[in-house]
C-alpha cells in the first residue's frame, strides 16, 4: 500500500478561523493604544512571536495556544469574553 505523500496543511476553514482570531486581537490591541512591540512586552511575548501571531490575520498560519493565551491575558480578557462573538 502506497503511503500518501500529501502535506498535512491547515484546512481552509480552520485558516479562516485563525485569521478571525488574529484580526480580533490586533484590532483590540490597537483600540487599547498599544504598538505591536509595546503590547508584546506588556503581554510577555517575544516581539517576533507576536508579529507572527498578528501576521496570521492575513496568512491564516497557525500559532500556539500559549501565545493566544498570553495575548488574551494581555488584553485583560477572559477566554469566554474573547471568543464570545467569534
Amino acid at each position: 500500500m502506497a503511503k500518501d505523500s500529501k502535506k498535512h496543511g491547515i484546512p481552509e476553514l480552520d485558516k479562516e478561523v485563525i485569521k478571525r482570531i488574529a484580526t480580533k486581537a490586533r484590532d483590540m490591541r490597537k483600540n487599547k493604544g498599544y504598538s505591536y512591540e509595546a503590547f508584546a512586552l506588556h503581554a510577555g511575548i517575544n516581539r517576533n512571536t507576536y508579529f507572527k501571531f498578528e501576521k496570521s490575520a492575513t496568512t491564516g498560519e497557525n500559532f500556539t495556544v500559549v501565545t493566544l493565551l498570553k495575548v488574551i491575558h494581555g488584553l485583560e480578557l477572559s477566554l469566554s469574553s474573547f471568543f464570545e462573538d467569534l
